[in-house]
């Protein structure tokens, strides 16, 4: 992926993260459904809603469906795999010596179920990984 086209990915700015949170929360979401899940004193104009939700679709964020009179809008794509893409995509444009430091920073980090996850996880790719690089056997 192109580094313009990542950066059209990213959430920019307080609404476009507090409604892919709301979105991602709800699995489907109109307007009004956004608008309804936002605190009342700091409920965004309808109209305004609608631009950052139409903004998120054009980027990719978010996919509409009419329903009726109304749109239905949802994430192309799960949280996690919005993480995952955005933190990779970070990784990918750092030098070796800042991705290791910075990943390293994110394990120490994490609690002790999520680490045990991870280095499950990163055994299950080791494995994978020195079954790939293996010759057939009989060759």
């Amino acid at each position: 992926m192109s580094p313009g086209k990542r950066r059209d990915m990213d959430v920019r700015g307080d609404l476009q993260a507090e409604i892919m949170a709301i979105v991602w929360r709800l699995g489907e979401a109109r307007v009004d459904d956004v608008r309804d899940q936002q605190p009342a004193r700091q409920r965004s104009a309808y109209n305004t809603i609608q631009t950052v939700m139409n903004r998120l679709v054009e980027r990719g964020l978010l996919e509409r469906e009419r329903h009726g009179h109304a749109f239905h809008y949802r994430a192309r794509m799960s949280e996690e795999e919005y993480l995952a893409r955005t933190i990779g995509d970070r990784l990918a444009d750092a030098s070796p010596t800042a991705r290791r430091a910075a990943l390293l920073k994110l394990v120490d980090s994490l609690e002790p179920s999520e680490l045990e996850d991870v280095a499950r996880q990163a055994e299950r790719v080791a494995r994978g990984r020195t079954r790939a690089k293996k010759p057939p056997r009989g060759t």
